[in-house]
């Protein structure tokens, strides 16, 4: 079983890759004129209300002791929805609701983060953005006959996207996100699980 610190250095040489080769591709892009009917969004065009619905393949895993270090990584479905409102060219604020699903026989099992978000855009010209959020996680087990049993904990996020322009009012999302959650149980004591999500969201922002 691979060890607590092993996972963790390999989840975030993952992360800085992809967001160095997403900075590197802003920049490559900036420089060249976009594909016909794909238009990296703009300066001019980050305003307004916005709206997110994602899908995704979610990587789960859990530690219950950490001296064993977390399980292996199960990965599943993933559905997100994410709204609010444009700040600034460098700043887009909202909510996130991200769910993990995994069915297992008559019973389903899921892992819920419930977040208030924060995108930062460091290029005013370019889709490329870090983000960053805060907020409520919860991992439960639903059966057919309507029981369900969980725990409620802190959930944090950490990711990046990339946003590519589609028409007036829609752009293609494609994200990288990095969700925590810290669970204390009145039975096992204190637990966490994580999940690394591969996601694309069709993002609609209403404004001029």
């Amino acid at each position: 079983m691979p060890s607590n610190l092993s996972l963790t250095r390999t989840t975030c040489e993952l992360a800085i890759a992809v967001t160095i080769a997403l900075a590197l591709f802003s920049r490559a892009a900036a420089a060249q004129d976009p594909p016909e009917g794909l238009v990296e969004v703009s300066e001019s065009t980050r305003r307004g209300f916005w709206l997110g619905l994602g899908v995704g393949a979610g990587g789960e895993s859990y530690d219950v002791r950490p001296s064993t270090g977390y399980s292996e990584v199960l990965y599943r479905p993933t559905v997100s929805l994410r709204l609010g409102g444009t700040a600034s060219r460098h700043l887009r604020l909202g909510g996130e609701v991200l769910s993990w699903i995994n069915q297992v026989g008559p019973a389903v099992e899921s892992l819920s983060s419930a977040l208030f978000i924060a995108q930062l855009y460091p290029f005013s010209s370019s889709g490329l953005y870090l983000k960053g959020g805060l907020g409520i996680g919860r991992n439960a087990v639903d059966f057919r006959d309507s029981f369900d049993q969980g725990d409620t904990g802190f959930a944090a996020l950490v990711g990046a996207g990339y946003e590519f322009r589609l028409g007036r009012h829609f752009y293609l999302n494609p994200v990288i996100d990095l969700i925590g959650h810290r669970y204390d149980d009145g039975i096992i004591g204190d637990y966490r699980e994580r999940l690394i999500n591969f996601g694309l969201s069709l993002l609609l922002q209403h404004g001029r």
